[in-house]
């Protein structure tokens, strides 16, 4: 339970989350997300519920798994399953393509909805490809993914370009143009600093948290926070888990390179494709679920831990929230949008002012679109 203040503050301002994978359950599940379903982290009741009123459908061909010649139609198929939505759900979500549709949807009542696209690798190498996506309503791009593409360099991708390629930044200044936001969420640090010095416009971090707190290679440091700032843009804090706690993050990490190493010695042992090794295989895996199980999830607190790290380096007009909500594990305690008015209560819990919470849930973020999706 909220306090009647938290809840009246909440329920009354602009909240924003600047990504979510959600759109993968209709598009890869066939799973309708316009009524409750137990397995989404969010759907149209639950955003309600939670008072997250502007949400932006994150559009993701996995290029891990899915081949290069296939993800334009695989975003393309994204991009149907959320159009699909807005045309099943008329009454009570509307894509929103400016902050002013956002303004204008809300009034009516409705919750707002906005495409975006993670992974540059997405457009193929062609400005019409970009420019298309654009035309179907996606306002941000992730400029890579954690892989590198063909014209820059992701985190945990080969340093192939040194940040931005030419053409790279002729991707950035063409997002400009036609009012796309360019997000610096999962690019390497040298593709970071080429777009904050390419960019025209404020940059966001879509799901981004502080490495300060937390030294996933996902997480921006001060110094990139401060950049964000001078450039004028805003940082979603992500809510995963893996981003959010150091301990749990290296705790799992060891984890998961002991169960690595178990499978190597089995494969080793036996007869690839054998039953044994099937077995044996299936009876690894099963023990270091256990094992991922018992490593205690951190509380949903530490979430406003990343949002006062970055209010204190970059002022309270550049941080937002950025859940990644069916794209993460949550922390104890955030297990749905449902939960979000808990973030509001411990701001104003820890001594911020009506307006800065205001800003933080959603203000701070209109603003940005305000100044960058116009042409």
């Amino acid at each position: 339970m909220i306090s009647e203040k938290a809840s009246d503050l909440h329920f009354s301002s602009v909240v924003v989350d600047t990504h979510s994978d959600s759109l993968v359950w209709p598009t890869r599940h066939s799973v309708d997300i316009g009524v409750r379903q137990q397995q989404a982290q969010l759907d149209l009741p639950k955003m309600n519920e939670g008072g997250q009123n502007v949400q932006f459908f994150a559009c993701f061909a996995s290029p891990s798994w899915i081949p290069k010649k296939k993800v334009v139609q695989v975003t393309l198929d994204y991009m149907d399953s959320f159009h699909t939505l807005m045309a099943n759900y008329p009454g009570h979500i509307e894509q929103a393509s400016t902050a002013d549709d956002v303004r204008r949807i809300r009034d009516f009542g409705k919750l707002a909805a906005i495409l975006c696209v993670e992974g540059g690798h997405s457009i193929d190498g062609d400005l019409s490809i970009l420019r298309m996506y654009h035309h179907l309503g996606a306002r941000y791009m992730t400029l890579t993914w954690n892989n590198t593409n063909g014209w820059a360099d992701g985190v945990l991708g080969e340093p192939t370009h040194l940040g931005l390629s030419n053409f790279g930044k002729e991707v950035v200044l063409e997002m400009n143009r036609i009012g796309m936001l360019v997000d610096i969420s999962h690019v390497a640090p040298s593709t970071f600093w080429d777009a904050i010095n390419t960019t025209r416009k404020p940059v966001i971090a879509s799901h981004s948290s502080a490495k300060a707190i937390c030294a996933s290679p996902r997480n921006l440091d001060d110094e990139q926070i401060r950049a964000v700032r001078d450039n004028g843009g805003v940082i979603g804090v992500n809510y995963e888990v893996t981003f959010v706690n150091e301990a749990y993050r290296l705790a799992k990490d060891s984890v998961a390179v002991e169960k690595q190493e178990s499978l190597k010695k089995a494969r080793k042992d036996f007869k690839s494709g054998s039953e044994d090794l099937l077995n044996v295989e299936t009876e690894i895996e099963k023990k270091f679920e256990e094992k991922f199980a018992e490593v205690s999830k951190p509380k949903w607190e530490e979430i406003v831990d990343h949002i006062d790290h970055m209010v204190t380096v970059a002022g309270v007009e550049h941080v937002g929230l950025g859940s990644d909500f069916d794209g993460a594990t949550m922390p104890e305690g955030m297990e749905d949008c449902t939960k979000v008015p808990l973030i509001t209560q411990e701001l104003l819990k820890r001594g911020y002012t009506d307006g800065d919470v205001r800003k933080i849930l959603g203000e701070n973020f209109m603003r940005v679109m305000d100044a960058g999706m116009g042409i």
